[in-house]
């Protein structure tokens, strides 16, 4: 089951699954619905090729089967809600919500493919379903024999009424009670002391305390701090950077107030509910490259909670000889493996390259960097070799997480040799 939760305006995902196509009443959707969504009356609607399909869920329904004319690619879906018993017009949007096809295997004729209703046949439907009403009280007493108007039926209901009752005639005062005796002490307890002599212990009770001492425990081993950058290191790496000159960069990310405007096509994020442009995924999680932090990206536990990875991509080639180096500038809360990957150039463009960068780095056919990230608690600049990399045109990606690390990324640029 693929599950989202519907929270104002907005679609997350709970549970998500692989979709194939050629499916027919088998992939089914959930979806929970915050508070002000709960009483309207919620439409499910799933976009491909400029063809809308509608699945109608009325107001207690919170389950639909996804439209089996659905083909591989990419389909939008959003909902939409109204107040039928509002006095003024009320209709509740969502953002669209993105969500992936793959091909299957199926090799058969698609031609018995049962067509999803339009949104009208289903309106209609749903009306139907609330029935006939029912017969009334006094129809069906008239069924069983009651000879009369309704009115006379009514006043048939009301029974006789009651005698009052005899009062009661007043209890006794009770007699005063005895005082009670107080109990006797109780007979003092066996010291541990004693208890121990009774289980086999030997000795005086001054050897006795003393044997409740434990050993002194062994010194502590020291750790092997030796992967872990010393401010020293950082100094090194800084020094390093602020005496090259002449040398002209390639820029990939560079923070700023015009980030998500200059970058919100060029970079694509994967994270659990699929692909997205960096202005998309900007709207959705809402501190990852924000003022607050002069538009870096962060890996931040707000908006992914606990260990939440997120690849970001970006679509811009670069031409890349091993001469070049990679100058990165980040904040890290703790120094751990770093995923950097190159994936060489293809002619797919937007989404559709981002999944294949994704698919390609999942299939380990991209050209991992190993290095990792150095604890700072200040934004550092860090050099990454080439050295091993074939000359070519190729795409950057990395992998965030919001865990220990939770990096902030500053700016990446490429160093030309």
């Amino acid at each position: 089951m693929i599950k989202f939760l519907v929270k104002g305006q907005n679609i997350e995902t709970l549970e998500h699954e692989v979709i194939a196509a050629d499916q027919i009443a088998f992939v089914k959707i959930h979806f929970v619905f915050d508070n002000n969504w709960k009483a309207l009356h919620k439409v499910v609607q799933f976009t491909q090729d400029e063809i809308t399909y509608s699945r109608v869920l009325g107001t207690e329904n919170t389950s639909c089967f996804l439209p089996a004319e659905l083909t591989p690619g990419t389909v939008k879906m959003s909902l939409f809600g109204y107040d039928a018993e509002a006095t003024e017009t009320v209709r509740a949007t969502t953002i669209v919500k993105t969500l992936h096809i793959r091909p299957s295997g199926f090799e058969g004729e698609n031609s018995n493919v049962p067509p999803t209703p339009d949104l009208y046949q289903q309106l209609l439907q749903k009306i139907s379903e609330k029935g006939k009403d029912g017969k009334s009280a006094y129809e069906i007493a008239v069924e069983y024999g009651f000879v009369g108007t309704e009115t006379e039926w009514l006043e048939s209901l009301k029974g006789v009424d009651g005698k009052d009752g005899v009062n009661g005639k007043d209890g006794c005062d009770g007699r005063n009670g005895a005082d009670g005796l107080p109990g006797r002490d109780g007979i003092d307890g066996k010291s541990a002391y004693i208890i121990a002599v009774e289980h086999g212990f030997t000795g005086t009770e001054n050897e006795w305390l003393q044997s409740l001492k434990g050993a002194d425990g062994r010194d502590g081993i020291t750790p092997d701090m030796s992967d872990y950058a010393t401010k020293t290191d950082i100094a090194e790496l800084q020094e390093q950077i602020r005496q090259i000159s002449g040398i002209s960069y390639i820029s990939v990310f560079e923070s700023g107030s015009d980030a998500l405007q200059k970058y919100s096509d060029s970079i694509y994020t994967y994270y659990n509910d699929g692909y997205r442009s960096l202005a998309g995924f900007a709207e959705s999680y809402p501190h990852f490259c924000c003022s607050e932090n002069e538009y870096a990206l962060y890996f931040n536990q707000n908006d992914f909670s606990w260990a939440g990875s997120v690849f970001v991509m970006f679509l811009t080639p670069v031409a890349i000889t091993s001469k070049m180096k990679l100058l990165l500038s980040y904040m890290v809360g703790a120094s751990q493996d770093a995923e950097f990957y190159l994936i060489p150039k293809t002619d797919k463009m937007g989404s559709e390259l981002a999944q294949y960068i994704y698919e390609e780095i999942k299939a380990e056919n991209a050209l991992k960097l190993s290095f990792k990230w150095l604890y700072s608690d200040t934004f550092i600049s860090v050099i990454q070799s080439l050295e091993n990399t074939s000359d070519g045109e190729y795409y950057l990606a990395f992998k965030g997480t919001s865990d220990n690390s939770h990096p902030m990324v500053k700016s990446i640029k490429f160093m030309k040799g």
